[in-house]
C-alpha cells in the first residue's frame, strides 16, 4: 500500500478540484482519505506533504479535508460510515495539533463530531436490535441467537 499511496491520495486530491455533484461521492473519497489517516497518521501526513510539494495546485483540496471533513459529519449514514469517521475522529484526538497546521484548525470541532457520531451510531444499533427481535418472533426459525451460551 505503502508504494500506491502518494497516487491515491493524489488522485483524490485532483478529483476535489474538480465540482462534485453528489454528496455520496464526496462522502467516499473523504472516507478513503479517512481510512489512510487511521490506518497511519505520520504516513498520510507525509504523504499530504509530499503531494503538496509535488503538485501546488492540490495545497488548498489538502487543506479544505479537514474542514469538509468536519461538515459533513452529519451526512454519514449507516454503521460502516460511522464507524470509519469515528475512528478518524478518534485517531485526530491522538495527534499533536501542531504536528499539521489544519488540525489546529479544527480541534473545537473534533469531540463534539464525536459525540455527534457516536449517538447516530447507537441509534443504529437501536434500530438494528429492533430490526432483529421482530425478525425473532418468526415461529419457523429454529436458528440460535448469536451470543447465546447454553450451559450443560
Amino acid at each position: 500500500m505503502s508504494v500506491a499511496l502518494p497516487a491515491i491520495v493524489q488522485l483524490i486530491a485532483q478529483r476535489f478540484q474538480r465540482e462534485i455533484i453528489t454528496s455520496e461521492l464526496r462522502l467516499m473519497l473523504l472516507q478513503v482519505f479517512i481510512v489512510i489517516l487511521w490506518l497511519n497518521p505520520e504516513r498520510f501526513f507525509q504523504t499530504l506533504n509530499t503531494v503538496a510539494a509535488n503538485d501546488p495546485s492540490t495545497q488548498s483540496v489538502i487543506v479544505n479535508f479537514f474542514n469538509q471533513w468536519m461538515t459533513d459529519c452529519e451526512l454519514f449514514a449507516g454503521v460502516h460510515d460511522r464507524r470509519v469517521s469515528a475512528l478518524g475522529l478518534c485517531t485526530l484526538l491522538r495527534i499533536d495539533a501542531k504536528y499539521y497546521s489544519a488540525i489546529s484548525n479544527i480541534v473545537p470541532k473534533i469531540l463534539p463530531k464525536c459525540i455527534h457520531i457516536y449517538q447516530g451510531l447507537m441509534k443504529t444499533y437501536q434500530h438494528n436490535n429492533e430490526d432483529d427481535s421482530e425478525d425473532d418472533t418468526d415461529d419457523d426459525d429454529d436458528s440460535v441467537p448469536s451470543g447465546k451460551i447454553f450451559n450443560r
